[in-house]
């Protein structure tokens, strides 16, 4: 793992960023959640989601990858994004329900900055000289930098969230949702290595392809609803 020196202080280049693209993605949700709900509250939901985050992007890495879950593998294996939305959700969710939140109002502003956190994150990710896609060329292969163009794509995608997000918050779930599933499906295939589940199929992608279709659902409902209400 690639490190950056300041002074006598050493720090991880992927961990330095990652933890600004945690950052960023806070000032963005305050800005988004600060006229619907306290201060205080804000930083509580935002620490949970970002402990939901790492528990899940970690154990959705230890399955994907068939590796035993223990707590050495935990702390050095590698993440997974969509495991970390996925954990993220559910620990969002129970943080609502104990505290008699409407998390339908709170999700919503999580999927705008999931897109943004994800774009800087992928920077990280370049720098560390991981996750790059391979191309596989008369038995030679091929790498070109996937990372960046993850992270333009995400960044366009929360650029148009955040613009919809005050108008359509429901939406904005299954919108950045199935996007973001639609990407890793198919660029999973451009990964050195891949452990398949299941026929061609990785776990991410089964997941991802679950979740694609419950949100097609949801968003057919919710076209279906709006057309029925317009006439």
């Amino acid at each position: 793992m690639k490190t950056i020196n300041f002074g006598y202080f050493e720090f991880s280049t992927y961990i330095l960023i990652i933890g600004i693209s945690l950052l960023i993605g806070f000032i963005v949700f305050y800005k988004l959640s600060k006229n619907n709900y306290d201060k205080l509250y804000i930083a509580y939901i935002y620490v949970v989601n970002i402990l939901g985050l790492a528990i899940g992007a970690k154990l959705l890495s230890l399955i994907s990858n068939s590796i035993k879950i223990d707590i050495y593998n935990f702390i050095n294996s590698g993440y997974s994004f969509l495991g970390g939305i996925l954990g993220s959700i559910l620990a969002v969710i129970l943080f609502c329900k104990k505290y008699k939140l409407d998390y339908l109002n709170i999700l919503p502003h999580f999927f705008v900055i999931y897109p943004l956190i994800y774009s800087i994150s992928k920077i990280g990710c370049f720098l560390n000289g991981c996750c790059y896609g391979v191309i596989n060329i008369n038995n030679i292969n091929y790498k070109f930098p996937l990372q960046l163009i993850d992270s333009a794509i995400m960044l366009i995608l929360f650029f148009i969230l955040l613009i919809k997000a005050h108008n359509q918050k429901k939406l904005a779930i299954s919108i950045s949702l199935s996007i973001f599933c639609i990407i890793r499906f198919f660029e999973d295939y451009f990964r050195e290595l891949r452990n398949i589940f299941i026929f061609n199929f990785t776990l991410e992608q089964i997941l991802c392809l679950i979740l694609i279709i419950i949100n097609v659902i949801i968003l057919y409902k919710n076209t279906k609803d709006d057309f029925q209400v317009e006439h």
